[in-house]
């Protein structure tokens, strides 16, 4: 299955993920970037890393739960999740997206919360199993995200100029160039014209 696919009104991930930007723009402003690194590998990482609030906050819960009461657990979780999907477009690590798309998968997470969960169940804290339980649920079916990422974007949209999507694939390309010594001329007249696409370009 191809990482994404090039359509005319922008580039769309295999996960859902929608960019507002072509291929053929990435590659005339980018195309040293891309070609050192691909763009199925770009895309894929921006996919990961904007799921990484759900990642950081699926690993957090049962780590919280075993030290502090339920309610606490569960608020700090969420808070984590709020502060890092306010602060992930703008903060990117190609080592970390690697390591995330391991710990998000399902499998590596379910095991882990059955040990979990197994071991609170038999001291008999029965609170934590039960939040534990509606937390990964929650979490996993994206109803965390979906009540959440609403309230945020405002907050979102104050500090980057592009959608989450764009502003996380714009810094992928920008530390690769950084990291492998490619200039990025054009990079500013790819974030205008994603601007104009967007409907928030400057008149």
């Amino acid at each position: 299955m191809p990482a994404y696919v090039d359509t005319p009104g922008g580039i769309v991930a295999a996960d859902g993920t929608r960019f507002h930007t072509t291929e053929p723009l990435l590659r005339e402003y980018a195309g040293g970037v891309i070609d050192a690194v691909g763009l199925d590998v770009l895309v894929r990482r921006t996919g990961v890393w904007l799921r990484s609030p759900q990642t950081l906050a699926v690993w957090v819960l049962p780590a919280l739960l075993a030290v502090v009461p339920w309610w606490f657990a569960l608020s700090l979780a969420l808070a984590l999740y709020a502060s890092w999907t306010v602060a992930a477009p703008g903060l990117v690590f190609p080592g970390l997206a690697r390591a995330a798309a391991v710990l998000e998968h399902p499998v590596v997470q379910g095991l882990v919360y059955v040990g979990a969960l197994s071991a609170f169940a038999a001291a008999g804290h029965f609170a934590a199993v039960w939040t534990g339980v509606a937390g990964f649920v929650a979490l996993r079916l994206g109803l965390v995200g979906a009540a959440v990422r609403p309230a945020l974007a405002g907050v979102v949209d104050a500090l980057y100029p592009l959608p989450p999507a764009d502003q996380t694939l714009r810094a992928f390309i920008i530390r690769e160039g950084l990291r492998r010594g490619v200039t990025l001329p054009g990079i500013g007249e790819v974030e205008r014209r994603v601007r104009n696409f967007w409907g928030r370009g400057e008149d």
